[in-house]
């Protein structure tokens, strides 16, 4: 069994020997000129015993931390202490270092002081020549200074900066941690291709039919690189929608994903693949950076992290991306677990169950999966941690913070922290401890918000129903006679308006026809929906008076 009792974080430091983080203008300096030399200072990282470090990590595991995948040297590397410059015949300047760490799969390389003038230009590339990343300028400056750079594949890193003549000031860099990626989760010494680490196949690829009518939330999700003071780790998590629909890039994930509070984070987004039966993804859609908002006290609340990304957002994964609608009325229903198992591609689960434990584990929903691989919609492991939890209605509902499910073990279950208990989480006096002054910044009282799509203005309601009903008469009034197939005898009926908040909420007793009022709600468009067991169905409402 992979998993304790938390999930296994794992990093997502995907290699991209083919596909480069950002759009290469121009090349190095010293690919295209010869007058300069080709002797530059190395800086060789301290040799890793790299049998211990497995050894450790099995420990580790078995008292249900994180697994580490990835060591973390911290350098303190300028322009001033560290490397070679070079003044060139017209004034500009030239400084180049060659970082190494023998035998790593991957060179992870993070700034910590990242600031240069207009028209100076920073690369990237391997020992080799065979990988080259950015380039980075001015514009790549972030708020807080920091810089996540793209990975390397192998053992040797060279950095490379040009800086022209006459610029207003001299550019600053400051490296503070350079991770050492020991496992070769990716398969690439073996030449497996770049595919994940889940330990087990019992999760359907989110192209697969069990993802049908879930493409929004799918879109909402990414695999979460976050290295910090030891090392480097894995979670899931989902962008997030708030009330002012202002599309502020905030993330839901766990907080037991952070390695302190001075962590680096990388977004890779639309990482998944294209058929039920892939086995890799296009893994370039990368957003650097982020800075932490709100997350929880382990001990007292549920928990979440809330992140808002700060590096830039590409057209391309614009054109696609979601930001998830929520429910914070503490009520469930079976809906889809979407997230990155091992650093996989993106897999989707569908729970069997959906419960609330009560008591003192009354921050958490309980989830049950399928009990024998002949029937299993997947689950979660490692890597999963922090993924969202979407009721029927396609609103994250939870987040998850650890269980025991694995595709060997599909008795176990797992506990997503309630969005609803973090939502004030026991009604704590500070703002960074809770998600509601966040998601709801003006006080609305809004407590279920539907998704809204990157590129549309409003709401999106796109999990389609089972079924629909019929409203009589429609426009009406208010009282209202709804006729429908429904299979059980109890469920609930939610009333959302046009920007997909939620006006009115009551459980019903089902029967093919019964009488319901909405005489308090004002004029307008309305969308109602019926949740009932693992069905939701939907229809349209006018009240005009």
């Amino acid at each position: 069994m992979k998993k304790l009792f938390s999930l296994l974080a794992v990093t997502c430091l995907l290699a991209t020997t083919c596909f480069a983080q950002k759009a290469v203008v121009g090349q190095p300096y010293s690919f295209t000129h010869s007058d300069i030399s080709y002797s530059i200072d190395k800086a060789v990282l301290p040799s890793l015993d790299v049998d211990k470090l497995y050894r450790e990590d099995a420990l580790n595991v078995k008292n249900g931390t994180p697994l580490r995948v990835g060591y973390v040297h911290h350098v303190g590397y300028t322009f001033s202490n560290s490397g070679r410059t070079d003044i060139l015949s017209d004034g500009a300047r030239l400084w180049r270092l060659s970082i190494s760490s023998k035998d790593a799969v991957m060179l992870d390389i993070f700034f910590s002081k990242f600031n240069i003038p207009e028209g100076a230009q920073f690369h990237i590339y391997s020992g080799d020549r065979t990988q080259l990343t950015g380039t980075y300028t001015s514009k790549d400056i972030q708020e807080n200074g920091v810089l996540a750079a793209e990975d390397i594949v192998g053992d040797e890193a060279i950095l490379e900066y040009y800086e022209p003549a006459n610029v207003p000031f001299h550019g600053e860099i400051e490296i503070d941690r350079v991770s050492h990626i020991y496992r070769d989760f990716l398969g690439i010494s073996e030449s497996k291709g770049h595919i994940g680490n889940a330990e087990g196949d019992c999760h359907p690829n989110v192209n697969c039919p069990e993802g049908n009518g879930w493409r929004n939330q799918i879109n909402s999700v990414a695999c979460i690189s976050i290295t910090g003071s030891t090392g480097s780790y894995l979670c899931s998590g989902a962008m997030i929608n708030n009330v002012r629909m202002d599309k502020t890039p905030y993330l839901l994930s766990a907080n037991h994903c952070l390695d302190g509070t001075n962590c680096t984070f990388k977004f890779y987004f639309q990482y998944e693949g294209a058929t039920c039966e892939a086995t890799d993804g296009p893994f370039n859609r990368i957003v650097n950076g982020a800075t932490i908002i709100a997350r929880a006290d382990l001990n007292t609340s549920s928990d979440f992290l809330l992140l808002k990304l700060t590096g830039t957002i590409s057209p391309r994964i614009q054109d696609s991306l979601f930001f998830a609608g929520w429910d914070a009325t503490g009520t469930s229903s079976v809906g889809a677990a979407i997230h990155h198992p091992g650093g996989d591609i993106k897999k989707i689960s569908i729970p069997r169950m959906v419960t609330s434990p009560g008591g003192a584990s009354n921050k958490y929903w309980s989830v049950y999966w399928y009990n024998t691989a002949a029937t299993s919609k997947g689950c979660t492991e490692g890597g999963s941690s922090g993924s969202p939890l979407f009721n029927a209605s396609g609103n994250i509902i939870g987040d998850l913070s650890n269980g025991s499910s694995a595709c060997d073990y599909l008795s176990g279950t797992d506990n997503y922290g309630k969005f609803s208990y973090s939502w004030t989480n026991n009604n704590n006096s500070n703002a960074s401890k809770k998600l509601q002054p966040w998601l709801d910044p003006d006080n609305t009282g809004t407590k279920v918000l539907y998704g809204i799509r990157y590129t549309s203005g409003t709401g999106v309601q796109d999990r389609m129903p089972v079924q629909t009903f019929s409203i009589a008469p429609n426009p009406t009034s208010g009282s209202v006679t709804i006729k429908g197939g429904f299979d059980m005898q109890n469920g609930i009926c939610n009333v959302y308006n046009t920007m997909g908040m939620l006006v009115a909420t009551q459980s019903v007793d089902l029967a093919p026809s019964f009488n319901m009022s909405f005489t308090d709600l004002p004029e307008g468009l309305y969308f109602v929906e019926i949740i009932s067991g693992n069905n939701i169905y939907k229809s349209k409402m006018i009240i005009n008076r």
